[in-house]
Formats: C-alpha cells, sequence, structure tokens
C-alpha cells in the first residue's frame, strides 16, 4: 500500500486523499472518487481555503444513453507541487514531523 502513496503518510481525511492523488498523479476527476459526494467541495477547498491554484480542464462525454455531460479535470501546476506537498504534511495527522 506504501507504493501507492510514493512514500507519504496515509491519508487520514477526504481532503488529504484528494491532496496526495493530486499530487502522485498531477490530476483528478470525480472519476478518481466516485464514492466521495463531497469532492467538489473537497476541490474547492484546496483552492479557496488551502490557496492551491489548480488549472481546471472541462472535459465532454457521453453517458450509456449517448447524452452529452461535463465533468472538470483539476490539474496540479509543477509549479505548486511543492506547496502541495507541505500542506500535506501540514494537514496530515500521520506525519511523524507534525
Amino acid at each position: 500500500m506504501r507504493e501507492l502513496y510514493q512514500n507519504f503518510e496515509y491519508p487520514t481525511t477526504n481532503i488529504e486523499e484528494v491532496l496526495l492523488t493530486l499530487i502522485t498523479q498531477g490530476h483528478v476527476s470525480i472519476f478518481d472518487f466516485p464514492y466521495l459526494s463531497s469532492f467538489r467541495t473537497r476541490i474547492s477547498e484546496l483552492c479557496r481555503k488551502y490557496s492551491l491554484k489548480l488549472e481546471t480542464q472541462m472535459i465532454e462525454r457521453n453517458n450509456k444513453f449517448g447524452n452529452r455531460y461535463k465533468y472538470g479535470l483539476h490539474r496540479l501546476p509543477e509549479d505548486q507541487k511543492e506547496k502541495a506537498i507541505a500542506l500535506y504534511k501540514k494537514l496530515n495527522k500521520n506525519d511523524p514531523d507534525k
């Protein structure tokens, strides 16, 4: 399991899980967290409360009935990665340096 999180401490909250996925994967969307009903709220918190600057690309798809819909793919720019890592360590309750 440790490899999944690239030697980061295991997340203890939803916002930490979303942030860690951004750090390790470089992007997140609702498809990464289909079980998390507050996904968009967590993205908003990262941007507004913690001043993380994410790039959002709107992507269109068709559902199984052929109807078009859009969703946001949120990318972590390279110049924000160190800030995101520092924020993750600050938020994470498992971090031994806290």
